[in-house]
């Protein structure tokens, strides 16, 4: 055999080997196609049952609570607001509306994020801790949906000190003897030597207002605090009134303005008497509806002694103002206190990058009510620190006007003056998130 015919030769083999290795490839790949797409479609079957039974059992759940709510509502319509009534209406339409034959169906994810969202509006209208695992029943949900968690009631205690720890620790203690209204926020500030403690406790349908744990807790921390804490050495740039400076009451979930001011009262008439201090009501507390900033302002309130700075106790024994409960003299050591019922109130604080005060005052008159600005809004430019002053905002109506519209009515003003304005915070938190906390430390059976 000649060389070129070798060469041939070998080319062949080389050319088979090649073929037979791509042969193999091939079936290699079609054997392993083939498998693969059989594995795949058993998997995505398999995968798309459990979604689908997962989303099954979801909407069963929701469907149960909209026909228990629905139940409850017959039973006693005036358990629920109409806000909630009309929640729950929404909730069933968006079942209704689900294509549960049509999983394709664009409207699929929309319609469930919907549902989770009503769902979570009505579980914070409740006040219950409810939320979709797999494994609630219908069953728990009765007993959730009658608990006495559906009257809750909220309150928020001001004292003048925030520097004395010795003196917090001691009024935090004498809160814990009453874990069922814990507290579930605290909120200092050093600059202004105050602190907020919220409590929060569920009620009966018919509390007693002899046992009450949320009067309890707020009666033994006012107690320490005066105990421990001597308005006459105290000083700070927030107005204060005495020791105890204000005490309010809101009402949560399904709890009324005539609960809340009942504890106020009967707190109030306790005060007064064991303590001795004397103690003016308003809001729906008062008889005649008196408001919160109309004591205030007889009795001296915004009115620092001490250059921006308020400093010690009373000048005088004797009061301008006759108080509701206790004696009609003033203790230099302990001042005196407020104590009211109103509907929901947000404070929300706005710091002016600033030192001149009587500029950032005329901001503070021009966007609250009382100075031709935003309605239900009152405001005051307080010291904060060195190079900042403060615009303190109570929002009396936050569901009309809200912490973002006063920011930006400040931020306006703010520029008309040459000021910068830094972002605004809450000094507590929202009602849902209130109510979040509050049942994470008091889990409902």
């Amino acid at each position: 055999m000649n060389s070129q015919s070798q060469l041939s030769s070998i080319e062949d083999i080389f050319d088979s080997s090649l073929n037979l290795e791509e042969t193999h490839f091939k079936e290699g790949y079609n054997e392993g196609y083939s498998q693969g797409l059989m594995s795949g479609k058993e998997e995505a079957e398999q995968t798309g049952l459990k979604m689908g039974f997962g989303i099954g059992e979801e909407l069963g759940f929701y469907r149960g609570c909209v026909d228990v709510w629905n139940s409850a509502i017959l039973v006693d319509s005036n358990r629920f607001s109409t806000r909630l009534k009309e929640s729950i209406k929404k909730m069933e339409e968006l079942i209704e509306k689900y294509p549960v034959l049509d999983p394709e169906d664009e409207r699929v994810t929309e319609i469930m994020d919907s549902l989770r969202l009503k769902f979570r509006v009505i579980r914070a209208g409740l006040g219950v801790k409810l939320e979709y695992d797999g494994t609630y029943t219908i069953l728990v949900l009765l007993i959730v949906l009658y608990n006495e968690a559906l009257l809750i009631s909220y309150s928020i205690v001001y004292i003048s000190e925030s520097r004395n720890k010795v003196a917090l620790e001691s009024i935090e203690r004498a809160a814990k003897l009453f874990p069922e209204a814990p507290i579930v926020n605290k909120f200092e500030d050093v600059t202004y030597n105050r602190v907020g403690y919220t409590l929060v406790s569920s009620l009966a349908p018919k509390p007693s207002l002899d046992s009450c744990a949320l009067k309890d807790a707020l009666l033994a921390m006012v107690k320490a605090a005066l105990e421990t804490i001597d308005f006459g050495l105290h000083c700070g740039s927030h107005p204060r009134l005495g020791v105890v400076d204000h005490i309010c009451f809101h009402p949560l979930a399904q709890s009324s303005l005539d609960q809340a001011a009942g504890i106020a009262k009967s707190l109030a008439v306790d005060v007064g008497s064991s303590l001795q201090v004397p103690t003016f009501l308003y809001g729906a507390a008062n008889v005649e509806g008196r408001t919160l900033d109309s004591i205030r302002r007889e009795l001296g309130y915004f009115k620092p002694n001490s250059g921006n700075q308020w400093a010690g106790g009373p000048n005088s024994e004797s009061l301008p103002l006759k108080p509701d409960e206790g004696p009609a003299q003033v203790n230099q050591a302990k001042g005196v206190l407020v104590i009211g019922a109103t509907r929901w109130v947000d404070n929300y604080n706005i710091p002016v990058i600033s030192t001149d005060i009587a500029a950032v005052r005329r901001i503070a008159k021009r966007v609250s009510g009382r100075g031709g600005g935003l309605l239900s809004v009152q405001a005051m430019a307080l010291a904060h620190g060195n190079d900042v002053i403060e615009v303190a905002c109570n929002l009396l109506e936050p569901s009309n006007v809200g912490g973002e519209m006063v920011q930006q009515e400040v931020e306006r003003l703010a520029k008309e003056e040459g000021m910068a304005v830094g972002k605004g915070y809450f000094t507590d938190f929202s009602q849902d998130k209130i109510i979040e906390n509050y049942l994470k430390l008091c889990p409902l059976i």
